[in-house]
């Protein structure tokens, strides 16, 4: 079974750092990529594709998601999967959503008029969102409840489509995962949720590639490939004007007797 799946690649303006990205680390008993440090995501549930899910969000319009999931298949290198429905499109772009909120504390959220609401904007509900957070997690409250109950809505529009991966056959837990970036402000805070991860940092790019080769930031393949990507551009605003308008491609990596993923050299730094 494969299941589709959101991450977010939160980051932040961050002076002579140029930016920074937020990164949480695996919980040591989680039964994926455990002790690794990750963006903040999780598998599309049921809950993200209901009516109250969609009355709840702005950005997910038949426009929008056109736009957006734009993957096409690399000829030399083909996916088995491509562009989810537009149920599932949109549905992904909640997921996203409620799950850097779950991970981080971070909720992209905006009013009836598609207002993007900062932090301080959120100040005012700040007791209710750190208490609700557990319970959403849980499953306990619905993530469309909680913005109904304080009159938010989820803020796809904060997102951008970056990659589509899915994980090779030889893995018993595979994805189609839909890397999306995220611009936060300079003073953005975030806190791992100290079930699923521990460990919430922000960090430049840059500085994570070494930290990572010096064996002291321990990434899976396909978190390094999207760093390598990030460590392209100077500016949050370059990347995220880079995001909104890039090619995507649904790639699948290749997977060697060792295991081990690879890429074939066109796709470098182009999927």
């Amino acid at each position: 079974m494969v299941r589709l799946a959101a991450t977010v690649m939160l980051v932040r303006p961050a002076g002579d750092k140029h930016f920074e990205v937020l990164m949480l680390r695996r919980s040591e008993r989680s039964h994926f990529v455990p002790d690794a440090y990750v963006f903040p995501g999780g598998t599309l549930d049921d809950a993200d594709t209901t009516e109250q899910a969609f009355n709840r969000a702005r950005g997910i319009d038949a426009r929008t998601l056109r736009a957006q999931f734009r993957a096409k298949h690399a000829a030399a290198f083909p996916a088995p999967f491509g562009t989810p429905s537009a149920k599932e499109a949109a549905g992904l772009l909640i997921a996203a959503v409620r799950e850097l909120f779950e991970e981080a504390g971070v909720l992209l959220a905006c009013d009836a008029q598609s207002r993007a609401l900062s932090e301080s904007d959120l100040a005012p509900y700040r007791e209710r969102l750190h208490d609700a957070r557990l319970a959403v997690h849980s499953g306990t409250l619905a993530f469309a409840q909680l913005l109904q109950e304080l009159n938010l809505y989820a803020n796809a529009n904060a997102l951008a489509l970056f990659s589509q991966w899915i994980t090779p056959p030889v893995y018993p837990r595979r994805y189609n995962a839909h890397f999306f970036v995220a611009l936060a402000s300079p003073d953005q805070t975030a806190a791992a949720d100290t079930f699923e991860t521990h460990d919430g940092v922000w960090i430049a790019p840059r500085e994570a590639l070494q930290k990572c080769e010096l064996g002291e930031f321990r990434m899976v393949y396909p978190t390094i490939k999207h760093i390598e990507r990030l460590a392209e551009f100077q500016t949050a605003g370059d990347l995220m004007n880079f995001a909104r308008t890039k090619t995507i491609y649904s790639i699948m990596p290749d997977t060697p007797a060792e295991r081990e993923f690879s890429l074939p050299s066109d796709l470098e730094f182009a999927w």
